[in-house]
């Protein structure tokens, strides 16, 4: 079982001109245990850096993440809160919290807790080997387990995971720094299956141009939810219980109403150049979410750790979401000056 290239079936348009997500495979031994030469490694780094700010993704054929069999075992038991502002359960490092998790008996969050956390230590350390110019300055977000089967799973439209977006956080803005995502598909059996579409560069061109300012975007089709009404509930209710909520920068409105719109646009979801992925069992990926435009189709039983890399120490400056925002519409949309406290 391994990666499905494009096929006629999934696209038939001509994929030339379109700036297309490609696979980058990575061999396995890769990383903080490296055995190569120091400048070998130091220029390997600064290639997975490049191909993943083009919008590529890093795939692991073997995952580099240790994950013993009873913890596997456990967390192919679990299952997650059914209430809406749960769309996995999640773990916030930070906090040393878990969140969404249905609790079957009394040691269950705590085991889940300890599992979570050591994935989120290893991924970290593993990426400060294989991406060390990220990682001095990455700020560790969430990890999540996702235990639910993605085909047919029931989501309102701009949550569904099945249709193709850019990565966006409705409660946590990003001003401008890239989101990098590391997942393994933990299922023994099934791949977990993906498709991507264009770069978010390309995209912006084609339908952020004249809508680059904050503020205007295409309308919505007939019957779709407004475009950024549930991110300001969600913000509007974790105020209401107390919940650190950071205000968003135009960069960040901006990008939570092109994810909505994304989904919205039906055209676009129809008739997009689309190529399809396979990730088996035991694999990890890496990819920037923020600028791949990607949507999950099926697969159950996915880990995945979140980093947040700032502008400064981006290899391709100018590929990143907010440069090509700001090129667009000719002025700064966030604060650059302002020092941000995730802690």
């Amino acid at each position: 079982m391994g990666i499905t290239r494009p096929s006629a079936e999934l696209n038939k348009c001509d994929l030339g001109g379109h700036d297309m997500t490609q696979l980058i495979p990575v061999q396995e031994n890769t990383g903080g245990n490296s055995n190569g030469p120091v400048g070998e490694h130091a220029a390997r780094s600064l290639s997975y850096c490049e191909q993943l700010e083009e919008g590529n993704i890093l795939f692991f054929a073997r995952s580099p993440i240790a994950i013993p069999e009873s913890d596997r075992e456990f967390l192919l038991s679990q299952r997650q809160s059914g209430a809406a502002y749960h769309k996995n359960i999640a773990y916030r490092p930070q906090e040393d919290r878990v969140s969404g998790l249905v609790k079957r008996s009394a040691g269950d969050q705590e085991r889940l807790r300890t599992i979570l956390r050591n994935y989120s230590k290893q991924v970290t350390q593993f990426i400060g080997g294989l991406l060390p110019s990220y990682a001095c300055a990455a700020h560790v977000d969430f990890a999540s387990f996702r235990p639910q089967e993605e085909r047919g799973r029931p989501a309102r439209l701009n949550a569904r995971n099945d249709l193709l977006h850019v990565d966006a956080f409705p409660t946590r803005p990003t001003y401008g720094d890239r989101t990098l995502r590391f997942f393994t598909n933990i299922n023994p059996t099934e791949p977990r299956v993906w498709l991507t579409s264009e770069t978010f560069e390309g995209l912006a061109q084609r339908f952020a141009g004249p809508h680059a300012t904050p503020g205007l975007f295409p309308t919505p089709a007939k019957g779709a939810s407004p475009l950024n009404s549930v991110g300001k509930s969600l913000r509007r209710w974790a105020r209401a219980v107390g919940l650190p909520v950071r205000p968003a920068s135009p960069f960040d409105d901006f990008m939570r109403r092109f994810h909505n719109f994304l989904k919205q646009n039906s055209e676009f979801q129809a008739t997009c150049p689309k190529t399809r992925w396979e990730f088996p069992p035991n694999s990890s990926w890496i990819v920037l979410t923020d600028a791949v435009s990607h949507a999950v189709l099926s697969g159950q039983f996915a880990l995945e750790q979140t980093f947040l890399i700032p502008r400064s120490v981006l290899v391709l400056p100018e590929k990143a979401p907010i440069n090509i925002l700001e090129r667009l519409c000719g002025r700064p949309l966030t604060d650059n000056g302002t020092v941000i406290n995730r802690s």
